[in-house]
Parts: C-alpha cells; sequence; structure tokens
C-alpha cells in the first residue's frame, strides 16, 4: 500500500474513518469537509495507489451515493483499467449536469451552454457500447435525442453498434435516417459503422450503397464490405471488391487478405490463389499463421495438394488448425491414406485429436472402408461424448454403412440427440448401398413422420433400390411422390427413372 494511504485523514473528517480507501466505499461517507478538499484527498489516494481495484471502488456508483467524486478525472487518471471501471464510470458519467454558476436556465440557453452534459454523456454512451450494455446504449441516446442534445459523429458508430446488437432494424433505419440528416454519410467513421451494421443483418446490397457514398473509403471500410459478401457467399462480388480496393491504393490487412484467399479457394482458381499467396509474402506475412492456414485451405480446395504440402512444410510454427486444416484438405481430395498418416504425425508432434480431427478421420476411414480404424475413432468419440452430436454422428452412421456394418450403423443414429436431414440421408444411403430394401423403405417412410422432407437425392436412391421386378410397384408410387414433392427434377433423378 502506498505510503499516502497510511497517513491519516486531513484535519476535519471524522476520527472513526477509515484512512484505507480499499476498505470501503469512500463515497458512502458524509465527510464534513468541503466537496474541491475531498476531491483532491481521493485523487492523490488514486494517483498514489497500485492496484487496479481500489480504483475501481472509486469509480463504480454505490446505492447511497450513486455520483462518485469527479469519476471522469478518476477514470482517466487510472493506469490501468479493467471490465467493471468502464459501466460504472458510464453510469456516473449520465447523471452529470453541467453546472453553472450565477445563471438560471433561460440564461444558460442564450448563451449557449450545452444542454444535458454533451460530453459527459457522449462518453457514456461510448463506454457503454464497450461494455455491450446494448438496450442502454439505446435508451440512452434516445433519450438525449429528445432532450435536443446535438448528434455527435463519435457517438454513432457506438449506437449502430448496439442496434445490431439486439437485432433491431427499425432502429436501425431509425438511425440511417438520422445519419443522412445530418449529412454525415460521406463521413469514413460512420460510414463504416453503418455499412458494417447493416451487414450484420444480411443486408449486403444496402451495406454496398452506404459504403458507395463514403468519400474516402479506408482498409476497414473495404474490410467491412469485403466480409459482408463473403458472409454470404458471394465470392465473385467479393473478389472485384478486393480487386477494386487494389485499385484504389489502399493495403489490405490480414482480414482482408483472408477473406480474398477463401475467395480464391471457394471458387476454385488456383492462378488468383498463386497470387494472393505472392502477395502475402510481398506485405511481409509470412509468419502470420491465420494467413498461411487460409493458403493451405485455398490450394486443397483448389486441388493443388503438392503446393498446400509445401506451405505447411514451410511454416514456421504449426498450431491445431494447420494441422487439421492439411488433413481435411487431404480427405477432400481422396487421399485418405496420407490422411491416416497426418493424424499420427500429428499425434507424435505433441498435438491432442479434437473434434475436428476425428470428423476428417472417420470421413477418411469411410472412404477407404477401413472398419478397424473407424472403430478406433468411434472410441474416441465416445470417450468424449462426442458419438451423440449431429455432426460426428452423422459421420459415423456413413462410415458404417460404406463398410457394411449396418447394424452399428443404426445403433449410432438411435444415440444421436438430434437427427437433421443429413443425418436421414446417411442412413438411407446405407440400406441402399447394403441392398437392404424393405430396412430402406421402412426409413423412408420414418423419415416422413418426423417431418423430414426428402430431396432429388433421396428419391434417386430409393429408384435405385426399385429397378427389381418385385418392387416395381414401390418404384411407381415414389414417382408420384417426387412429382408433387419436387417443383423440378434432376439428370440424376431422371436418369434413375429411366433405369427404373
Amino acid at each position: 500500500m502506498a505510503a499516502c494511504l497510511l497517513r491519516p485523514y486531513p484535519r476535519g473528517l471524522p476520527p472513526h474513518a477509515d484512512p484505507n480507501p480499499a476498505s470501503h466505499q469512500p463515497t458512502r461517507l458524509k465527510w464534513s469537509l468541503g466537496r474541491r478538499r475531498r476531491r483532491r484527498h481521493l485523487l492523490r489516494c488514486v494517483a498514489a495507489s497500485t492496484a487496479t481495484f481500489q480504483r475501481e471502488l472509486l469509480v463504480l456508483p454505490s446505492p447511497q451515493s450513486p455520483s462518485p467524486a469527479n469519476p471522469r478525472n478518476l477514470f482517466d487518471r487510472m493506469p490501468e483499467r479493467s471490465v467493471a471501471t468502464v459501466p460504472g464510470a458510464a453510469s456516473s458519467l449520465l447523471e452529470e449536469r453541467p453546472r453553472t454558476k450565477g445563471k438560471g436556465v433561460e440564461e444558460q440557453n442564450r448563451s449557449g451552454a450545452p444542454k444535458g452534459g454533451e460530453k459527459s454523456r457522449s462518453a457514456a454512451v461510448v463506454a457503454l457500447a464497450h461494455a455491450s450494455r446494448h438496450a442502454e446504449v439505446v435508451a440512452h441516446f434516445s433519450r438525449t435525442r429528445r432532450e435536443g442534445v446535438p448528434v455527435s459523429r463519435f457517438v454513432l458508430p457506438s449506437v449502430l453498434r448496439a442496434c445490431a446488437g439486439l437485432r433491431d432494424s427499425r432502429m436501425l433505419r431509425a438511425v440511417h435516417g438520422l445519419v443522412i440528416k445530418c449529412s454525415l454519410c460521406q463521413h469514413v467513421v460512420v460510414g463504416t459503422a453503418l455499412a458494417d451494421a447493416y451487414v450484420d443483418f444480411g443486408l449486403v446490397d444496402d451495406a454496398r450503397k452506404v459504403f458507395d457514398i463514403i468519400s474516402e473509403p479506408n482498409v476497414v471500410s473495404w474490410s467491412v464490405i469485403i466480409g459482408g459478401y463473403a458472409r454470404c457467399s458471394r465470392w465473385d462480388e467479393a473478389w472485384d471488391a478486393f480487386m477494386a480496393m487494389q485499385h484504389s491504393g489502399a493495403l489490405p490487412n490480414v482480414s482482408v487478405l483472408v477473406m480474398a484467399i477463401q475467395a480464391c479457394g471457394a471458387l476454385g482458381c488456383l492462378v488468383r490463389g498463386k497470387q494472393m499467396h505472392t502477395m502475402v509474402a510481398v506485405l511481409g506475412f509470412e509468419r502470420n499463421a491465420t494467413v498461411w492456414n487460409c493458403l493451405i485451405d485455398m490450394y486443397g480446395k483448389c486441388s493443388g495438394m503438392e503446393s498446400c504440402r509445401r506451405v505447411f512444410d514451410t511454416m514456421i510454427s504449426r498450431d491445431q488448425v494447420s494441422w487439421n486444416t492439411i488433413i481435411s484438405s487431404y480427405v477432400r481430395l481422396g487421399l485418405c491414406e496420407q490422411a491416416l498418416d497426418m493424424i499420427v504425425q500429428m499425434q507424435e508432434s505433441g498435438f491432442n485429436i479434437d473434434r475436428f480431427t476425428l470428423g476428417s478421420g472417420v470421413a477418411a476411414c469411410a472412404h477407404l472402408g477401413d472398419i478397424f480404424s473407424g472403430r478406433a475413432f468411434h472410441g474416441y468419440l465416445i470417450r468424449r461424448a462426442l458419438d451423440t452430436d449431429v455432426i460426428r454422428g452423422t459421420a459415423l452412421v456413413d462410415m458404417y454403412g460404406k463398410c457394411g456394418n449396418m447394424e452399428l450403423a443404426r445403433l449410432v443414429f438411435d444415440r444421436m440427440d438430434e437427427r437433421n436431414y443429413v443425418s436421414w440421408d446417411a442412413l438411407l444411403s446405407g440400406y441402399v448401398e447394403n441392398g437392404l430394401v424393405d430396412s430402406a423403405l421402412d426409413t423412408f417412410r420414418q423419415m416422413e413422420s418426423a417431418d423430414i422432407k426428402p430431396n432429388q437425392h433421396t428419391f434417386a436412391n430409393l429408384l435405385r433400390l426399385c429397378g427389381d421386378r418385385r418392387y416395381k410397384e414401390y418404384g411407381r408410387q415414389i414417382h408420384g411422390h417426387a412429382i408433387k414433392v419436387i417443383n423440378q427434377m434432376n439428370v440424376v433423378l431422371e436418369t434413375e427413372l429411366i433405369d427404373m
């Protein structure tokens, strides 16, 4: 404890008061000193103390005294701030009012003094937004508008973030109208925050309209619009936006590079992917693990496994994501034996198998028909209580079906906590591949009873079974049912109908 905290209180303080401000809320004491001397003493204690907790006690309000002594000064002078101090300082700032001595209300309005504590309320709204108290942000902003406080461009991004957090589209539209009214659409910070809010609602086209109005978009603005296209899987437009950013002269940051590399992988364009690899090296992001993991994934999706392995081998520090990415790339390209070898190398390197590794391993065993390794992965999933998960459970059902063990496939299916269309289709495909017509038809009836709507792949699997003369009548019924459910048949389904 600092030396000044051990000194007795200044003259005039109650003798029974504890001189240590960390032992109580100083604002609760009704000292006989004047307000200035009391604040000066508290500020000295805060400046000398070395514990963040003691300063939090001074900033946080109490029921008896909700407004501590000059909370803004206390908050600004804290060398270390925790999350607990932000809401407390914000609540205290909201209670502040401008004090103009010797003037009435009419004189204050004529003199142009700020109403309602503009700076204090703006700082409070920003602090509440950082504390993710979105409802209070919107409430305080609405109150300031009713009281006639002018709109600040520093507060609007926090309000827009709160609208996105509350999923309040009507409030977002209202704030957008206010931004237009105040002629702040061209401001880069406000415009970027508005575009980001529209992206959070999935309204990428509206976000693009806001983005086009910004006079000088920066890298954050470009990142928002490119990320919006990427979130909606509109990869062509994401790449076009990235190229427009390049033509504007703005240098990409890590997030923009990651999204551009993901666009190359989703589009399957290896040439663009290699260009992005060169750009990563030129911009000096060789040591960034996130960028390198995206490069591995991109090369895997573009069927460039040699380049994928080369990037992986040249990585200075590999993490769990790096191993899972290259293993999934091997499985995606059908190189399942190499994928299983990589899982062994991953364990030898000191990394543990997680649920993503297990999913890739089960898929590799299903492709190889290796039920021995598949049961080993199943044991891993049981020990980690992941065998009833819908994703891993569906992978196990598919693996056992392709390995010819439908009893275990049905057992895993029945143990699943939740079943979706993919789960039912995996079980049905297993029965079809093993020629179990009656079980497949029973599964189809159960699937419809569970309100799972079949698609073209489901009907194609069933029609494949009905080529036998004994099941021709079932095939006609399935054909009629497919006409009712499906608007337009694809080539695969029509081919199965012809074969039947």
